[in-house]
């Protein structure tokens, strides 16, 4: 897993590298000096992915979502955008079965076996963040690209565990196994959870990269047909890389574990992200998916003038004045 993660790192400098070179040696060209100023939106939706250390243990599953306002500068073809934005991931853990055996005495003193078998787990981990992405890339026609940091700062975390429960006893006196008698705690498929635990995810700083295009086309409303660059709306796919270890937690309480009582063994299960498997393990997040943006020219100073391709594409020519002539 380390060294995956090692080439996945290497992989995304290269690029981002090479972009920014491509960027430094051709977006400044004084060639068609243009710069433009926008304020975006946009609205990102995904899968989600929380990889770790764990021997033995899928990485969870689950789904991403962003909403956020940016800044956008459009310089020839070089963009530029910093901005600020709400994240929001939810992470499903799938734990194996489990297995038991535990040897008991009952009311009247005879020595037993309870067996017990754990399955049917629900884990899931939420995440909360504030996001300050810091982005740089290019748009050429209809196509565009961004890459570069997000700080990500936690704002909200908690986990929780849920499974089914089923217990039965076996004696060495008896031919048969005992099942479904709750005074003795035998039972199955009993419903068995921990409460919603806060947790406090660290700071990470996020990898991102997202490829896409203008979608102006697509709509025939007039006010895109008139001003097809004063609303500019984007349609990519992203892609988010945790770089830091998101994992606080140590000395967690084990996964699954039983207490004796008054009332008789009570079982409990522990989320695995406050468990004492995740001791010591590093979690890092992945997420990719769709990203929609919708970015709004801002007022520039002074008089300039706003090309229409819709006049362009007529031959249209203004009357009075000097005229070119075509031969």
């Amino acid at each position: 897993m380390r060294l995956f993660i090692a080439k996945v790192l290497r992989k995304i400098v290269c690029i981002v590298c090479v972009s920014l070179s491509c960027l430094c040696a051709s977006a400044f060209t004084p060639l068609s000096p243009e710069t433009l100023h926008f304020i975006s939106l946009h609205g990102d939706l995904g899968y989600s992915a929380l990889l770790h250390t764990i021997a033995g243990q899928p990485p969870a599953a689950g789904m991403n979502a962003n909403i956020g306002v940016d800044y956008r500068l459009f310089h020839n073809n070089f963009l530029f955008s910093v901005g600020v934005e709400g994240m929001y991931d939810l992470n499903a853990n799938r734990l194996d079965e489990h297995d038991e055996v535990l040897l008991m005495r009952d009311t009247e003193g005879d020595i037993f076996n309870m067996h017990v078998h754990v399955d049917k787990s629900r884990d899931l981990a939420h995440m909360v963040n504030l996001n300050i992405p810091l982005l740089v890339g290019g748009e050429w026609g209809r196509f565009y690209f961004l890459v570069g940091p997000k700080v990500s700062l936690n704002l909200y975390g908690s986990t929780s565990s849920a499974a089914q429960i089923t217990t039965y006893g076996e004696y060495d006196r008896y031919y048969d196994d005992f099942y479904d008698m709750p005074n003795h705690q035998f039972v199955t498929g009993q419903h068995m959870g921990s409460a919603t635990m806060p947790m406090k995810w660290n700071f990470n700083i996020m990898a991102h990269a997202e490829i896409g295009g203008r979608i102006n086309h697509m709509y025939k409303h007039k006010q895109f047909r008139l001003h097809p660059d004063k609303v500019r709306m984007y349609l990519a796919v992203y892609a988010d890389f945790g770089i830091l270890n998101l994992h606080a937690n140590s000395g967690g309480a084990p996964l699954f574990d039983y207490r004796e009582t008054d009332q008789g063994v009570q079982f409990y299960i522990q989320p695995l992200m406050m468990s004492n498997i995740a001791d010591n393990a590093t979690f890092r997040n992945l997420n990719v998916g769709i990203k929609y943006t919708v970015a709004f020219e801002l007022p520039q100073k002074g008089k300039y003038h706003v090309y229409d391709y819709n006049k362009v594409g007529r031959n249209y020519r203004k009357r009075g004045g000097t005229q070119s002539i075509k031969y």
